[in-house]
């Protein structure tokens, strides 16, 4: 029996926790969280111990989910791994592309199993979407089109860390809806962007929380071209209407489309020319909350699977790597200097 530790208390550790319960070869042992009171009352709800101090939840696992804020990743990923500790890091990786190089590097030399919380790739929709991608009945693929709409700017009310400059923009649309995007980009096409032929939007729409500036972009937008000649649009949204919110998917091939949007959450559609049939993707076994799509609790699940089953083995084969987070960040980083350099542009041609 695997025994695991997860360091954070908030949403996406509680989470991790209930999809825990499910892996029979895991067990979880407890939680650390800077906030004690929050880390008593997760292991209340989901089992195992509240540690005052990580040290102490490192000595009692033999694996760290990593679900702290993003500028704590690479702190507490590094420490485990020091202890010899296999680490599942939530996404994004770290807060820098250097933070993110550091992380890949020590992992090169590490024994222990390192993965990134690269959920997405285990969703059905994906892995349905990659055969389409890779079968050829498409008759070659002209453009990807992908959208991540949420209403969480105008939700929360409350000033967080997640608002502040503390994580340097990786808390906001682009750097936490978008990396997961940007992932599957790569897992699915397995080609990067031509840096040339990116052009990027980023914005603010709720610009004040409890008086406070906020201080990352909750609206984003990316256009771009893969080296293999796919169009790239991205969006991703923190500041939508709820009746506009929602996960889309739209890939054209010169002979077949593919179609999927969480408005239709249970099938998706293949088009060839006026001709379009629908299919049903397979059922969850978790219930996904409020807010997310079909197979998302799922999702979890499949990725702790697959770490535990990594460490048993001791392979990391397979297994979304600190080396697949580095190259996201590196993406991600390019479109912050894209979307600096543009805005500079901007301003200049209006002086």
């Amino acid at each position: 029996m695997i025994k695991i530790g997860i360091i954070g208390a908030g949403n996406i550790a509680m989470t991790h926790a209930k999809a825990l319960s499910t892996v029979k070869e895991a067990v979880l042992t407890g939680v650390h969280d800077i906030h004690q009171p929050a880390g008593e009352r997760f292991a209340s709800t989901f089992g195992g111990q509240a540690f005052e101090r990580y040290e102490d939840l490192l000595d009692s696992s033999d694996g760290i989910i990593v679900a702290s804020p993003n500028f704590k990743h690479k702190d507490h990923a590094l420490q485990a791994l020091a202890a010899g500790k296999h680490v599942l890091c939530e996404k994004p990786m770290a807060i820098t592309l250097e933070e993110a190089q550091v992380m890949r590097d020590y992992t090169d030399k590490a024994h222990a199993i390192a993965m990134m919380g690269f959920n997405y790739r285990y969703l059905s929709f994906v892995h349905i979407l990659m055969e389409f991608i890779r079968n050829g009945g498409h008759g070659g693929i002209i453009s990807f089109n992908i959208s991540f709409k949420k209403d969480s700017a105008l939700r929360k009310k409350a000033f967080t860390w997640r608002d502040s400059e503390a994580s340097k923009q990786t808390s906001g649309a682009l750097g936490d809806l978008g990396i997961h995007l940007i992932d599957m980009i790569w897992y699915l096409f397995r080609s990067d962007f031509r840096p040339e032929s990116i052009r990027v939007k980023m914005a603010t729409h709720v610009k004040e929380k409890e008086n406070r500036e906020v201080q990352v972009d909750d609206y984003s937008e990316i256009l771009g071209q893969l080296h293999n000649q796919v169009f790239i649009h991205m969006v991703t949204s923190k500041s939508t209407v709820p009746e506009e919110c929602g996960f889309g998917i739209e890939v054209i091939g010169h002979r077949k489309n593919f179609h999927y949007h969480t408005r239709n959450p249970l099938s998706y559609t293949v088009t060839e020319g006026i001709s379009s049939t629908s299919f049903d993707l397979p059922p969850a076994l978790l219930t996904d909350p409020a807010g997310e799509f079909h197979g998302w609790a799922d999702s979890f699940r499949i990725e702790q699977m697959a770490w535990v089953d990594a460490i048993l083995r001791k392979s990391r084969m397979g297994l979304p790597s600190f080396a697949d987070g580095h190259r996201s960040q590196a993406t991600l980083n390019l479109f912050f200097e894209t979307h600096a350099k543009d805005l500079s542009g901007a301003l200049v041609m209006q002086a």
